[in-house]
């Protein structure tokens, strides 16, 4: 426990973004402790430019010298095709020396945990890591840092501390993901770019209306705006006092698409505010104060804002969480017009003004931005405005008196910026120790004392007695102390020398050139040697390959159906069907009554009765107190006559199972993202009877995946795209904080329109939570020969919205075609009739999904 304990005392770690080189010269030289950035390839920001190899190489370098890290970030689901040029890089990555990476797939988390230890892993939020029971997971997997779920609260960030050795890292500032990250399918379903493959369009930032089931705007007459699911910027920087209390060990700011003068700005208030955070720490009795003084607070919104929020840290928000009326950069308030005349604008300014500000006008007819010229006041052209004053800009567009102005870029600040990290005027050094010693006669010795490293040179010539000018202290101090542009500043200087002894300048310059190009070369933590490397990554392909084989030998199951249901009414629905295998459970909707947990008991014995397979299906997010409810409610469970058969949904849910430690049958579920044959024997090998595939995966791709036992695959039913804490119907029609809500949810069924008239239906459950899904059904009816052929175990249909008589004839339908197929028919089945039967009963249409697709 004491290394436990430790988490909470450690100095706080300031976790920079960086999308390109000059951006991570922005984020060292202004303080930041560590840069996560990307590669060229298998990085969530693919859009940005990134770091080639030999860049990679030049970071780390750079980073190094000055007593920084580099965090690379492998942080997407990886195809099996990517496997060997993945392995590849990674051993690239280990030679160059980087500190870290950081991972979303579970197969890459357990490949690098078996062929190259020695590399520090760090779990991506895209790993949905909320709960104790979660981190306990990871710790198994090798992970030294976890990225907890933003919408991870400071009391559950407390309790997970508490009981885990593992690093904890939180997003501190930049843009807010409406969902939860790892689970948010809207930009891969919608265009086909994928947030688990780094290509996320972010829709959520587009504008939708709130509609009820007769197509009316509830929100036509609130005027709140119709961004309906862009949520504001996090901004946690008076909070970082309570951060480091909760136990909370590195503070990420988001950004890796923004540009360098963001990252400067950010990162240099950020390191301001920690750095006055310790000094209040050692000074007992101090009241709270702010971190940051007004000033500076100006200056992190006027860099980038959407407006503030503190996100999930306290409470649950609502509306106040949301940028309804604005996805982007909203700036700062400026003034207003005054009047407009003869190709003049007149502005009351409530700020400063200067020449190469961006402002905009924010009018009835939109917004009109533009960059400022020359600025007038009394007919003379000044260089600044201030506040209080009426000056005059250029303007050719149009806006009336009273149209509120705002700065969007502030051209002071962006040159205050890009001076911190101007190349030759590097700012951040780290102090030396040097030790000049020796007699006459003898060589003397130059030792230098860095952070990590010491290095000792010696003197070309002997020291000789001084004739003139004997070596003195403050000439030793003044030679030896020119660094220039090194990464160093002379600190302390030790002179253990005879006196009235001389050495020639031209000597001393040459140790002080030789000692610091020893310092600077890089000395990267010992490397694996790549033949063992090789050998390493043989064993685990031998391995793979070996379990692959034995489990075909034994794959027995009898191809089947599963039907996934959220209520007993659809329960009896499905049975009365011919349903030999029922999916019970899962989220709870409001609009409908769900399972109690006698309910799901009874439905076990039921089915046992009729020789059905039964498995309970658990809900894909839980919190930390949902998760001791779920823990509680297994143990009671524990007593049944009929054992329960699990189907997990994340990696808690399969740490609580050993916390029951009782032996039941438990599944994997498609919200754990297994993308390839590394995750999906990870799972079997951890006990899984049965894995669910990602739904966003290719047929071709399926193809190794279904050689391997007990794999499930989505053939039907409501894709969900989307799972947040926010709901944008209790938000802004419940007046949603807290826990209060008037819970209209409830009333009617309620959909979010997009701008091409789009309908996506809103099921909020029981705890509040939004769950969005596509507009279309998935339907693989027509391909189902095609993944018979594939030797896929089992195809499910996801009913989990569906009425009783849908859940009826579905199942029907697919059960007689699945039938077909396996009894060798395939020659006869014809898919037309039942397409026909399905289109009848959802007449809107259907989607193949990713099944031709894939995505980016």
């Amino acid at each position: 426990m004491d290394e436990i304990k430790n988490n909470q005392s450690r100095t706080l770690e300031l976790l920079a973004p960086a999308g390109s080189f000059e951006a991570f010269k922005a984020a060292v030289e202004n303080g930041a402790d560590a840069v996560y950035l990307g590669g060229k390839s298998f990085s969530a920001r693919a859009s940005a430019a990134n770091f080639d190899i030999e860049e990679l190489q030049k970071a780390v370098r750079y980073a190094h010298e000055r007593q920084a890290k580099v965090y690379v970030t492998v942080n997407i689901l990886i195809a099996d095709q990517e496997f060997q040029e993945l392995l590849n890089y990674l051993y690239t990555l280990h030679e160059i020396g980087v500190d870290a990476v950081i991972l979303q797939d579970v197969g890459v988390a357990e490949l690098i945990h078996t062929i190259l230890p020695e590399m520090e892993t760090h779990a991506s939020t895209q790993m949905t890591v909320n709960t104790s029971w979660g981190v306990h997971h990871l710790e198994s997997l090798g992970f030294r840092r976890v990225v907890l779920a933003r919408e991870t609260s400071a009391p559950e960030m407390k309790a997970i501390a508490e009981q885990t050795s593992l690093e904890l890292e939180v997003f501190v500032h930049g843009a807010l993901c409406i969902g939860y990250s790892g689970q948010c399918l809207m930009s891969s379903f919608i265009g086909g770019r994928s947030g688990n493959r780094g290509t996320c369009a972010q829709p959520c930032r587009m504008t939708y209306q709130l509609v009820n089931e007769k197509k009316e705007n509830l929100l036509i007459q609130k005027s709140t705006g119709e961004h309906l699911l862009s949520p504001r910027d996090l901004n946690l920087v008076e909070e970082l006092t309570e951060l480091k209390q909760v136990g909370v060990y590195s503070l990420k700011v988001e950004g890796r698409m923004k540009r360098p003068e963001y990252v400067a700005t950010v990162i240099r208030l950020y390191r301001q505010a920690i750095d006055r955070s310790g000094v209040l720490d050692r000074q007992e009795g101090s009241s709270v104060a702010p971190l940051l003084t007004p000033g500076e607070h100006q200056e992190l919104l006027q860099v980038f804002n959407r407006d503030f929020t503190i996100g999930y840290f306290k409470e649950n928000l609502g509306a106040e969480l949301m940028s309804y009326s604005r996805p982007n950069n909203r700036g700062t308030r400026l003034g207003r017009v005054t009047r407009l005349e003869a190709g003049r604008l007149s502005l009351k300014l409530e700020a400063a003004l200067h020449p190469g500000d961006g402002i905009e006008f924010w009018t009835g007819r939109g917004r009109e931005g533009v960059t400022v010229g020359l600025i007038w006041k009394d007919q003379i052209v000044i260089t600044e405005g201030l506040p209080g004053e009426t000056v005059q800009i250029e303007f050719s567009g149009v806006a009336q008196a009273g149209d509120r102005v705002f700065k969007t870029n502030d051209a002071l600040l962006m040159e205050k910026a890009r001076q911190s990290f101007q190349e030759g005027r590097e700012q951040r050094k780290s102090p030396l120790t040097l030790r000049l010693s020796g007699h006459e006669g003898e060589k003397l010795c130059l030792e230098v004392i860095g952070n990590e490293h010491s290095v000792t040179v010696y003197s070309t010539n002997p020291a000789q007695k001084a004739l003139k000018r004997p070596l003195t202290w403050e000439y030793a101090f003044q030679q030896l102390g020119r660094l220039g542009t090194t990464p160093f500043w002379l600190d302390k200087l030790e002179l253990e020398i005879d006196e009235g002894i001389m050495l020639p300048v031209s000597d001393l310059n040459e140790m002080r050139r030789l000692a610091i190009e020893e310092l600077l070369q890089d000395k990267p933590k010992q490397t694996v040697d790549r033949q063992i490397y090789r050998q390493r990554v043989e064993r685990w392909k031998h391995r793979q390959g070996e379990e692959r084989a034995d489990l075909q030998t034994i794959k027995s199951m009898i191809p089947q159906i599963s039907v996934a249901v959220s209520d007993p009414e659809t329960l009896q629905a499905a049975i009365q069907a011919g349903a030999k295998r029922v999916l019970i459970g899962g989220e709870h909707w409001r609009s409908r009554r769900g399972f109690s947990l006698e309910e799901i008991r009874s439905s076990f014995e039921r089915c046992r009765k009729q020789g059905i397979d039964c498995v309970w299906r658990l809900p894909r997010i839980l919190n930390q107190g949902q998760s001791e409810h779920l823990l509680a409610d297994l143990e009671k469970a524990s007593g049944w006559a009929e054992k329960p058969k699990l189907m997990v949904a994340n990696l808690g849910e399969l740490e609580i199972l050993k916390v029951v430690d009782l032996d039941w049958a438990f599944e994997v579920d498609y919200s754990l993202n297994v993308f390839n044959e590394a995750s999906l024997a990870y799972f079997i090998r951890q006990g899984a009877k049965a894995v669910t595939l990602s739904p966003e995966l290719h047929h071709e791709q399926l193809g190794p995946l279904a050689k391997w036992p007990g794999v499930e695959l989505l053939v039907f039913g409501d894709l969900e795209m989307m799972v947040s804490e926010y709901c944008p119907v209790g938000a802004a029609l419940g007046g949603k904080k807290g826990k209060h809500c008037a819970g209209t949810c409830v009333k009617e069924p309620h959909y979010l329109r997009d701008r091409m008239h789009y309908d996506f239906p809103v099921e909020t459950d029981q705890e509040c939570r939004m769950h969005l899904f596509n507009v279309k059904i998935l339907n693989l009816f027509e391909e189902l020969a095609q993944i018979r052929r594939m030797g896929i175990s089992s195809v499910r249909l996801q009913l989990t919205r569906q009425t009783p008589g849908q859940v009826r004839q579905i199942v029907r339908l697919f059960s007689e075609a699945w039938d077909t197929l396996h009894e060798g028919k395939r020659a006869t089945w014809m898919s037309d009739e039942g397409m026909n039967e399905l289109t009848s009963l959802f007449p809107e249409g259907f989607t193949k999904g990713h099944f031709f697709r894939g995505v980016l």
